[in-house]
């Protein structure tokens, strides 16, 4: 299948939604994830107080190695559905290579990127997109898509920005930070393959 922008999809690694596409669309982790993370911090909050070794201590341990392993189910099944349903509505997916271990390492963002299950969500795009003929395009993870404007092109500068939106210097469009991202990951993904394509071709 030849990807096009129409049968296309372009994904952003989002710390607080999981992912945001660039027609906006967010995907956040189900709410009993959630639930669950909130029990293991609970309980991680507990063991610090308690004395190592002691009965309170082991049972503790215990509930909080079984929650542990519950969350890596329950974030297992969720990476398993949302891939499928992206592979099987997409002709193409377009993401960024991002390094999850140094998305983790930068501290203007909260959370644990390793923790996320990212890494793992590209890899069954790839292989369940694979499966039906279809593409993941990765595009190289130092692209500017965050600070590049998607309707003209115009970079800025390299100072962090932190806000949610940012209006385009040149030619005044309003931008969501993450959604922009997604638009200008999927435009560059899109030229990668064309480019790729017109390579095999030569």
């Amino acid at each position: 299948m030849i990807p096009t922008p129409e049968t296309t999809v372009g994904l952003k690694y989002s710390m607080g939604h999981f992912y945001v596409a660039d027609s906006g669309e967010l995907a956040d982790p189900p709410h009993w994830l959630k639930g669950s993370q909130e029990k293991l911090a609970k309980i991680q909050k507990r063991l610090s107080r308690m004395e190592p070794g002691s009965k309170n201590y082991q049972e503790a341990v215990q509930k909080y190695r079984e929650l542990h392993e519950h969350i890596a189910n329950q974030r297992r099944d969720f990476i398993h559905k949302e891939s499928s349903r992206i592979a099987n509505g997409w002709d193409a997916v377009c993401v960024r290579g991002d390094s999850m271990r140094d998305v983790s390492k930068k501290r203007i963002l909260p959370g644990n990127a390793l923790d996320s299950g990212f890494g793992m969500f590209r890899e069954c795009l790839r292989y369940k997109l694979a499966q039906q003929g279809k593409a993941l395009i990765v595009v190289d993870r130092a692209a500017l898509t965050t600070r590049t404007c998607s309707a003209c092109g115009f970079v800025r500068n390299g100072k962090p920005h932190r806000k949610g939106t940012w209006v385009c210097p040149k030619c005044g469009a309003v931008h969501d930070r993450e959604v922009n991202a997604a638009k200008n990951i999927k435009a560059q993904g899109l030229a990668q393959y064309s480019s790729m394509q017109e390579r095999e071709a030569a």
